[in-house]
């Protein structure tokens, strides 16, 4: 990952906080959800009333709850810890109450107290020890469980994983809360700075060395200086250097002032450059390519930060926002670039596994994949009216057009999204058998949906568009390799002489349009970019031809339908249904001779190209020609789907 771009960005926020002279401590202080825009904060409010001659009595007052934001959540302290130690002030995560007490009781105000014993502030040591003495005490601090164990059912469970737990103290009518106390603030300062080099008991530190960060060469480096946990070394054999912990300066130096504006860095971008895509979570890390340019860099970070709020106003639905915060970014020049990191983190440990990186992704490229090859190919005529969706307004159905977007492509990706965006992004080639799986594996499985009545399933048709439309995005950004020439095919007789049961106008208006089948093939060169897939899609036409005469002559039974074995086709089957379906269509003296005749061209003809095709190629074609039989008739033909 681009490091020194989150130090450029820590830069910033530690001469805005300077500016705002805000003390060292806060540069120490994270918020607890940083992605969220406002949480809850449960807090224990206690009571302090002064006995003679000095000190404190406590008395639980309340379990409250109020709201945290960017402006305010400083005052709770919060810092994260361990998994074993707890978090490092009495500010923790709500849950689980009984180890959450005992944690805050034996972990941190032992750990407080003790250093309260030798500390000046001794106002502080009266009030904190006030505070334990009574959650010694059993009584009391069940007392304080149940209030807490009260107020924590009343959220629902987004609520409950999404609220923090503190403390409040009140004395003589005035509210403190933990920032407001000196040893908490030196407990965070000291934490931040100290915890860069001695963590699981051992000290790592390097003298007179390079700096990963700035790269100049400092008196001291840390060897836990890195904000990011790319990988934990709380176990000997995970660091370099003969398994020994003290060595790991070794492996990522960060000399103190960039470990500072790391953290500053790291914590902004987690709050305000943090996003998903999709379900996926991913940094967003903007780089100015020239020096000279480098006071653009809080103007582009601005930018970056409205654009999910201006898209909310706009009203946007969720699946647009996807890509249109892409879109917007399109607009710019190429003066700056964006590191995509895509992320999964241990909710215990906070280490972090990076899924992806895309790395210098210029405003042009987003252009690319997210303006102009949409634009070049939303417009043709299957995806007109393609599917009915639902207004929430006034809750009538309307027809809309089938637009591309990236949650179409995860329609069939969902599996392996990260390795379809590195592909696209850096235009890496894709195989087509691979295409060809994706595609079958979506609709096999709404296909079983469908079959069983399991849950909500897509419309086969629909299905089959979106992969004809993802099939020309992948062609016409170059990760696949198909043509986009029109088709030269083969010559056909005219309706007349080629139409021989037809003993009328209106029963050749009936069936296949010849000019219709000649225009579809010029007009989806990267579709049907081959004899033997032409082929195999006429077939598709074919048996849904006898699924459609079945289904009119059997009051609605379609038992032909059992020999597609739920899609799971292979080339030889398909040979077979060509005899079985002619068949059948005989049998109901219902053949299309103007389909047959061009069928016989294509799939007779290149039969030995076709035996080649891998099953999932050969059922994709097949499929998608039952699904566009009506593209291939006469326009006022009505055909069961």
């Amino acid at each position: 990952m681009q490091d020194r771009a989150i130090i450029e960005i820590g830069k910033l926020e530690l001469a805005a906080m300077q500016k705002a002279n805000k003390a060292p401590y806060q540069f120490f202080v994270q918020n607890m959800f940083p992605k969220k825009a406002d949480y809850s904060m449960a807090l224990m409010v206690f009571e302090l009333h002064p006995v003679a001659p000095s000190g404190f009595r406590c008395t639980f007052k309340a379990a409250d709850l109020t709201k945290v934001s960017e402006q305010n959540f400083e005052k709770f302290a919060y810092r994260k810890g361990s998994a074993r130690g707890g978090d490092i002030t009495f500010t923790t995560k709500f849950g689980d109450l009984d180890k959450k007490l005992k944690t805050l009781v034996n972990n941190q105000f032992k750990a407080l107290m003790s250093r309260l014993t030798t500390s000046p502030h001794t106002k502080e040591f009266q009030m904190f020890n006030a505070v334990h003495q009574f959650l010694l005490k059993e009584e009391n601090a069940d007392k304080v469980k149940a209030a807490l164990t009260k107020l924590y059912e009343t959220l629902d469970k987004k609520e409950q994983q999404a609220t923090g737990l503190s403390m409040v103290l009140e004395l003589d009518g005035e509210k403190y809360y933990l920032s407001d106390f000196k040893a908490v603030q030196e407990v965070l300062y000291e934490n931040g700075t100290q915890e860069k080099s001695k963590k699981y008991d051992v000290t790592s530190e390097g003298t007179q060395e390079l700096c990963a960060g700035c790269l100049q060469s400092k008196p001291v480096v840390h060897g836990f200086g890195s904000p990011y946990k790319y990988a934990t070394v709380d176990k000997p054999g995970m660091v370099s250097g003969f398994f020994k912990q003290k060595n790991n300066w070794k492996n990522y130096p960060i000399c103190t002032d960039c470990s500072l504006v790391f953290e500053l860095g790291r914590n902004y971008i987690a709050q305000h450059l943090s996003k998903s895509f999709y379900g996926k979570f991913y940094y967003v890390i903007p780089k100015i390519i020239l020096q000279k340019d480098r006071s653009q860099l809080p103007k582009i970070i601005e930018k970056l930060e409205g654009l999910y709020k201006d898209l909310m106003k706009q009203g946007r639905q969720h699946e647009k926002r996807e890509d249109a915060i892409w879109e917007m970014v399109a607009q710019d020049d190429d003066f700056f670039s964006l590191n995509l990191l895509f992320y999964e983190e241990n909710s215990t440990t906070k280490a972090i596994k990076i899924k992806l990186l895309l790395e210098e992704i210029v405003p042009s490229q987003f252009r690319k994949l997210f303006v102009d090859t949409p634009k070049q190919i939303n417009d043709h005529v299957l995806y007109k009216k393609a599917y009915t969706s639902t207004d929430k307004k006034t809750k009538q159905k309307k027809k809309k057009d089938l637009k591309f977007s990236f949650g179409l492509l995860k329609t069939f990706f969902e599996h392996d999204f990260y390795r379809l965006m590195q592909q696209v992004f850096e235009q890496q080639p894709m195989a087509e058998e691979s295409l060809y799986a994706s595609f079958m594996q979506a609709i096999r499985a709404n296909y079983n949906k469908m079959k069983t009545s399991d849950g909500y399933a897509e419309n086969t048709h629909l299905t089959v568009l979106k992969a004809h439309l993802a099939l020309r995005y992948l062609a016409a950004i170059k990760v696949i390799d198909l043509p986009n020439k029109p088709i030269q095919t083969m010559e056909h007789t005219t309706p007349s002489e080629d139409v021989q049961t037809a003993t009328s106008d209106e029963q050749q208006k009936k069936g296949f349009d010849p000019q219709r089948i000649e225009q579809f093939m010029q007009d989806n060169p990267q579709f049907l970019s081959n004899d033997a897939k032409r082929g195999v899609f006429l077939l598709g036409v074919l048996v849904r031809h006898v699924l459609d005469v079945q289904y009119s002559q059997l009051n609605g039974n379609t038992p032909f339908e059992n020999k597609l074995k739920g899609y799971q086709l292979s080339p030889t089957h398909l040979q077979n249904l060509y005899t079985e379906a002619i068949g059948k269509l005989r049998q109901y003296k219902a053949t299309p001779p103007t389909l047959l005749k061009v069928l016989n061209q294509y799939f007779v003809l290149h039969i030995d190209q076709i035996l080649k095709m891998s099953n999932n190629e050969a059922s994709f074609y097949f499929v998608a020609g039952t699904q566009m039989i009506r593209e291939l008739k006469y326009v006022n033909t009505e055909s069961k789907k």
